[in-house]
């Protein structure tokens, strides 16, 4: 039977002697004094193996060629004798820690390709965000132009310097047709996440809007709507206030319709329309439509 002393299991384990008190408890196993100096607590060769397989814990092999051990003199203090073990250790296995070494070498050139290639894509996603924002704009702008109608014809100037003064303020003098009512209704306010990572306020009658979000004239803004749309970085949704009895209440709702589904959620109240709330509601009703 082959006898492993205290410190030449911990160094074969890995561990510290705490560690190694705590395994043999868990594993419910006894030391072994040596029979030359009971003083010496041992392991069997298979206490050990024991061990390591409970713990997935690589040892030397062969475990022959352990190094030769020297221990206390008869009569030495048990304190002299632990010190004169835990000055001879084990030395570790130089191909597994080659081994090691070459797997820690390779997962760095892999990270370091990843982080490259995520600063690429990332790039790449701002371009391509600012040339949407850009196009959306522009399409913005031509619908707002529609609408505002054609100018008035050259001689119906003239007719009225003949019939008399212009009017420095002149007032529209057309009424809008059905049609374009109906397309001025389909246009609601839009708050949407531009390329330089701010969000951009934009009305259908005024354009973009001077203020920032979470700002005073926000929260105005926001409770002389009935209904916006909100385009955030991970998603978007169209939000409507609530009524009761006929009357505009306070309250909001999400709402996202995707493949013949709608799906809304409660948004909350006009003073708790913040960023983080409409981002949170849009990653919310973006995750109910991943899970299709």
């Amino acid at each position: 039977m082959t006898l492993v002393p205290f410190t030449d299991c911990c160094a074969m384990l890995g561990i510290d002697a705490k560690t190694l008190r705590n395994w043999l408890r868990q594993a419910h196993l006894e030391w072994t004094a040596h029979p030359k100096d009971a003083r010496l607590k041992c392991l069997t060769q298979e206490q050990v193996e024991r061990l390591a397989t409970l713990h997935a814990r690589p040892l030397p092999s062969p475990l022959s060629a352990l190094p030769a051990r020297a221990f206390a003199a008869p009569g030495k203090p048990e304190s002299e004798a632990q010190l004169l073990e835990a000055s001879i250790l084990l030395p570790p296995s130089v191909s597994l820690e080659a081994d090691l070494r070459k797997q820690l070498s390779c997962l760095e050139t892999k990270m370091t390709t990843m982080q490259e290639q995520l600063a690429h894509l990332a790039l790449e996603l701002l371009r391509e965000r600012q040339r949407s924002s850009e196009q959306r704009m522009a399409a913005l702008e031509a619908l707002v132009q529609q609408m505002m109608g054609p100018s008035p014809a050259p001689h119906a100037l003239q007719e009225t310097n003949v019939a008399g003064p212009v009017d420095a303020n002149p007032s529209p003098g057309r009424r809008l047709l059905p049609a374009e009512l109906r397309a001025r209704s389909r246009v609601i306010p839009l708050i949407e996440y531009g390329a330089q990572g701010l969000y951009v306020l934009v009305c259908p009658h005024e354009g973009a809007l001077p203020f920032a979000p979470e700002s005073p004239q926000w929260f105005d803004w926001l409770a002389s709507l009935t209904s916006f749309r909100f385009v955030g970085p991970h998603g978007r949704f169209t939000a409507y206030r609530d009524s009761e009895r006929g009357q505009r209440t306070r309250s909001w709702r999400a709402h996202r319709y995707f493949h013949g589904r709608s799906y809304q959620h409660y948004l909350g109240t006009t003073d708790h329309l913040t960023i983080a709330c409409l981002e949170q509601m849009a990653a919310k009703l973006q995750a109910d439509v991943d899970a299709l």
